[in-house]
């Protein structure tokens, strides 16, 4: 098991420290880049929005795109038992 390590992170305008892994760590702070990166465009399309507003929007955004992927995740699994059965079935016909 890896060991925590503390790590500081500034996300929307907020500073945080968060444990991790040192595995972790780079996916940590990517996330919290992609969280700032999204809540500046919303912030540039809509700058005079109160920013608890924007944030709720964001977090919308993002959950939409967890569920379109979850979706899609679903489909690719489907497709791939599918796909299984039908490669047995070929051989078991050629046995």
């Amino acid at each position: 098991m890896s060991e925590a390590i503390p790590v500081d992170l500034k996300v929307l305008g907020h500073n945080f420290r968060l444990a991790t892994t040192q595995e972790k760590q780079p996916e940590l702070e990517r996330a919290a880049q992609l969280l700032n990166d999204k809540y500046d465009e919303f912030r540039r399309k809509a700058p005079r929005m109160e920013p608890s507003k924007l944030i709720i929007m964001v977090a919308l955004e993002l959950m939409q795109e967890v569920l379109s992927m979850n979706k899609s995740l679903q489909e690719y699994e489907h497709c791939e038992r599918l796909l299984q059965a039908i490669l047995e079935e070929v051989e078991d016909l050629a046995e």
